[in-house]
């Protein structure tokens, strides 16, 4: 998925563990080492150039070059279709900034039990940045953030690009984006910007209190899963890709089928449309879209389409 830019313009509030959290451990620099495979594949049946581009969402400079599969899609594809339309990022980030928020007069405190309350506010401090042109920053308790939702506490405190040179300024998806811009070239989305939203925003309370409590039991996990998960991607290792998302499939799998199966299900007539226009098209979507039993290859496979892994 697209999230929004960790330092937005009106200075939004980073949230921090009070515990030290491992830095995502990133390879080597990629021009001293040879992949067999990349997470890029072609339709070879299709009417004209056909791209799927797994991307992973955070990356650091030294990721760059990438492999030549990725400039071979971007050179050949004169339409690009993301998860939903980056023209209307801005759109975007307002409608999920308010998707993350409670109704007012509410908050957490009626949404999660009182032990994960009590842990938050004893663990958790809020550090706002100082106003522009000041020095320094400010220290409050959680209680600042008690407005937000569980979902958005949980992905702040648990995205390895806060603690880490991987950014998603770096991310597979802007590269793309900004190449495609940049060459005047047609840009869409497979979602809308509300369906995009949704895929977050639209969580249950139970649910949401679960995606917390699942960041805040091992703090350090998420570093080393996302160092698992960029580790595949990087060797275009869709079995690594699809076991790394195993715990939350284990534990959670309505979520889990949330975030990937379901939309994929959604996904695969929009991207048969593309097919079937006849343009040189690249889809770049998150890379676990494109792995496992349930995945756009496999339910494009099931339709007809022949497709290879570059």
């Amino acid at each position: 998925m697209f999230f929004p830019n960790r330092r937005a313009s009106h200075g939004l509030i980073a949230l921090f563990l009070a515990v030290t959290l491992t830095p995502l451990a990133m390879d080597a620099s990629p021009q001293s080492k040879k992949f067999p495979k990349c997470c890029v594949w072609r339709v070879t049946n299709a009417k004209a150039p056909f791209y799927l581009v797994g991307s992973i969402h955070a990356l650091s400079k030294k990721d760059y070059p990438l492999p030549k599969p990725y400039d071979v899609a971007l050179k050949d594809s004169s339409r690009f279709v993301f998860e939903f339309d980056p023209s209307q990022h801005a759109e975007f980030q307002k409608k999920f900034a308010a998707a993350a928020k409670y109704p007012a007069g509410q908050d957490m405190r009626s949404k999660v039990s009182p032990q994960l309350l009590a842990w938050l506010r004893k663990n958790m401090f809020t550090v706002i940045p100082g106003a522009r042109g000041a020095d320094g920053e400010r220290l409050v308790s959680f209680d600042s953030q008690l407005r937000y939702k569980p979902w958005w506490v949980a992905q702040h405190l648990a995205a390895p690009a806060s603690y880490s040179k991987a950014s998603p300024s770096h991310g597979l998806d802007n590269y793309f984006v900004d190449h495609a811009m940049n060459l005047g070239k047609e840009i869409s989305g497979l979602e809308s910007v509300n369906e995009h939203v949704a895929v977050m925003g639209g969580l249950s309370d139970r649910d949401s209190e679960f995606l917390l409590q699942d960041a805040v039991s091992q703090p350090d996990r998420a570093d080393k899963e996302s160092g698992r998960m960029y580790k595949a991607w990087r060797k275009g290792d869709t079995d690594a890709l699809w076991a790394g998302d195993q715990p939350l499939r284990s534990k959670a799998p309505r979520i889990a089928a949330r975030f990937v199966d379901d939309r994929n299900v959604k996904w695969i007539p929009r991207i048969e449309a593309e097919l079937k226009s006849g343009k040189p098209t690249a889809v770049v979507a998150g890379a676990l879209h494109f792995s496992g039993p349930r995945s756009v290859i496999a339910l494009l496979q099931q339709r007809g389409y022949v497709i290879e892994q570059l």
